[in-house]
């Protein structure tokens, strides 16, 4: 076995600071509750090739409110953009894990470009959140990822220490927006 020389710094040797995730037509996502109803709760969410570990409901309400705040800006965005063609052996998910311990800032911006292939505009939203840059391609991923964020939203509610104080539903009509 071949090793490299011992460690001399404890900053790791690259970091990740940013990276970009497409979100278009139906999503799924897989939640599996840890330790519920202690302080070492978390909420594991597989979505496509992204694994979330949630650990407040402050921090998944707060995703959640980034995701409706998108709503606002879908108009010119199409309803439905053919999904790619499947991946043969889909055996390397997640690529990606994040651990959101906090309700992250987020910032929507609407956004346009020529496509690739000519001619047309294409229209997307860009949610920024922390680390990511939620690309919205389509209005059906817009809302299934919306259906799966209130579904975590209320898992973490029923689950996590803090749920009674973060209960408020972002999606709701008279939800309350924090100053």
């Amino acid at each position: 076995m071949s090793q490299s020389a011992a460690a001399v710094h404890t900053v790791p040797a690259g970091i990740i600071t940013h990276t970009i995730v497409s979100i278009r037509g139906n999503q799924d996502a897989d939640l599996t509750v840890y330790h519920a109803r202690t302080p070492d709760v978390r909420v594991a969410m597989i979505w496509g090739d992204v694994m979330m570990t949630l650990y407040t409901a402050d921090a998944i309400q707060g995703i959640l409110e980034g995701f409706v705040a998108a709503r606002a800006a879908m108009a010119q965005v199409p309803r439905e953009i053919p999904a790619p063609a499947a991946e043969v052996e889909p055996c390397a998910r997640p690529a990606l894990c994040i651990d959101w311990t906090r309700r992250p800032a987020y910032a929507v911006v609407s956004q346009t470009a020529p496509s690739k292939r000519g001619g047309k505009t294409v229209h997307w939203v860009d949610l920024h959140m922390g680390p990511l840059t939620y690309q919205i391609r389509d209005q059906i991923g817009l809302l299934s990822a919306l259906d799966l964020l209130t579904r975590a939203h209320r898992t973490a509610i029923a689950v996590c220490l803090d749920g009674d104080q973060h209960s408020a539903d972002p999606t709701s009509d008279d939800y309350r927006w924090p100053a």
